[in-house]
This record gives structure tokens, C-alpha cells and sequence, in this order.
């Protein structure tokens, strides 16, 4: 999906993570220590298969303008939002689910993509919220 920027009113989230120039996580924030603590230190590609084809133009990106960049993504059965901010100690990211595919039945997939359509719908039409978003408890 193409990238969208981001509201330079809009404040950082609490739960982000920041990257080193090779992706090695070097700090994660209160929200995110205790659930990934262990990861400190690790490149983030390692622990998330097939992800760098997701994430990693977004996170160039903002590498190369130096602005911050907000994308909706789909990985892991989840459509997520994407805020990549560069600075001088590295690239904080927070990711966001905002619906998860529910596939236990093809009524609750019906239900999800429902919620995953009026989510992109809400998002393209500028007015996203309708529901609150909440930081995640553990990336992605």
C-alpha cells in the first residue's frame, strides 16, 4: 500500500521500539519490555518471517526523507498501521493491529473482513477512529 504521512500534531504512541541502522532492536519502550525484553539486541527480521518485504521499504523510507511515515500494512492475517519515525538515536516504530482475519468459522470471517473493509473504508475517507486505538501489547 502506498505510504501515508503522517500529522505532524499527532504525538508519538507510548509503545514503539527503536531500530538501529541494521534493524538490530536497541531499545523498547515501557509498554513493550516486559512482553519483548529479550529481544533488545536482536535484528527484528529474525523474528518475524517474511517480514522485511512488508516493512522494510517503509522503514527506508523514512530512512532516506527523514520524515516520518505512517502505512497501512497487511501481515500475519492482521492489517496493521505503520508509524516509522527517524531520528538521531535510530528509527522508532510502533505498529498497531487494527482488525485480525478471524477464520474459526465463515461467520466470524465474514465479521472480520466486514471490519477490515470498513476499516480501509474509514481510512480512505480521511475520518479513521471510529474506534479507539489502543498501542499494541507486544509487536507486531
Amino acid at each position: 500500500m502506498k505510504p501515508l504521512r503522517v500529522d505532524s500534531r499527532r504525538s508519538a504512541p507510548d509503545a514503539y521500539f527503536v531500530l538501529g541502522d541494521d534493524d538490530r532492536i536497541l531499545h523498547l519502550s515501557q509498554a513493550f519490555h516486559d512482553t519483548r525484553g529479550r529481544r533488545v539486541g536482536h535484528v527484528f527480521w529474525d523474528h518475524l518471517p517474511g517480514a522485511h518485504e512488508v516493512y522494510g521499504p517503509h522503514f527506508e523510507e523514512a530512512r532516506e526523507t527523514g520524515e516520518p511515515v505512517e502505512a497501512l500494512i497487511f501481515y500475519a492475517g492482521r492489517l496493521k498501521r505503520l508509524l516509522a519515525i527517524p531520528g538521531g538515536d535510530g528509527l522508532a516504530v510502533h505498529i498497531e493491529n487494527l482488525v485480525e482475519l478471524d477464520v474459526t468459522s465463515l461467520a466470524t470471517l465474514t465479521r472480520s473482513l466486514e471490519q477490515l473493509d470498513a476499516e480501509l473504508a474509514d481510512r480512505a475517507s480521511g475520518q479513521p477512529g471510529r474506534r479507539s486505538h489502543g498501542s499494541l501489547q507486544a509487536p507486531p
